[in-house]
């Protein structure tokens, strides 16, 4: 999209909704992979110590080192691609980061995209310390290292995943029929929209069962002012959460 900065994805949906996906810089991805380093080097140590015991125990250390050298290598891999397949693209120092994984596309990532991403952790690591994945991130500008260009994903940051400057646009009167909307058989009357808050709901709406509870909620603080302007009393009662999914509920019914 013309003018967005290039550490930025814009994504625009068919509703031409546009959402902007901050991409996690070198920093952040570092921290965070230091804290999973941490975390699975804590997992080889006790698989060790438990290695150590075991061949005590049955006197068969060769066996027993060919075991640990086994588990070790699939958990090694295990970690790094089942949580991003399985936990919407976090690990736990994504998650710590609030960092993601998605698809260039905008999309959740896919099992396959985890996998191919993660296996290319040996290219990017050459020729030490992530050299090549260092400066493949520095020359994308997406931010995207080796296994993330072969997979098509984008690391990004979720505080910041939707723009809602469109929610300050004027609001000229609804179209003929718009005020209203069927709720089980039922006309019942809907409140009126701006168009900019009529597409963000519209948007929220397709993807909110994708989204996080913690994120749900931030966007609706974010979008808060135009949602007590449509739910002044929702939003009084039961806060904007509530009224975004209120509105949600009402498009799709």
């Amino acid at each position: 999209m013309p003018g967005a900065p290039p550490e930025d994805l814009v994504v625009a949906t068919p509703e031409r909704v546009a959402f902007r996906f901050e991409t996690g810089g070198l920093g952040s991805r570092f921290v965070a992979q230091i804290v999973d380093l941490l975390v699975l080097s804590v997992g080889m140590v006790a698989l060790g110590v438990a290695g150590f015991f075991l061949g005590l125990l049955t006197g068969r250390s060769d066996v027993t080192v060919l075991v640990i050298a086994v588990v070790g290598f699939v958990l090694f891999w295990a970690y790094w691609i089942l949580p991003e397949a399985l936990w919407s693209g976090q690990t736990l120092g994504k998650r710590l980061l609030h960092l993601r994984v998605i698809d260039a596309r905008g999309g959740p990532v896919t099992p396959g995209q985890a996998v191919v991403r993660n296996l290319l952790r040996i290219v990017d690591f050459l020729p030490t310390s992530y050299a090549i994945g260092a400066v493949a991130i520095f020359a994308s500008a997406r931010n995207q290292r080796l296994g993330d260009l072969a997979a098509g994903t984008v690391v990004v940051r979720e505080r910041t995943a939707v723009r809602l400057q469109d929610l300050v646009a004027p609001s000229p009167s609804p179209p003929e029929g718009e005020g209203t909307v069927r709720m089980s058989g039922i006309r019942a009357p809907a409140p009126r929209m701006e168009p900019g808050l009529r597409r963000f709901v519209q948007a929220y709406a397709q993807r909110r069962h994708g989204l996080a509870p913690e994120r749900r909620a931030e966007l609706a603080r974010e979008a808060e002012a135009a949602l007590r302007t449509a739910l002044p009393d929702v939003v009084a009662a039961a806060g904007p959460l509530a009224a975004l999914d209120q509105l949600a509920d009402r498009l799709l019914g």
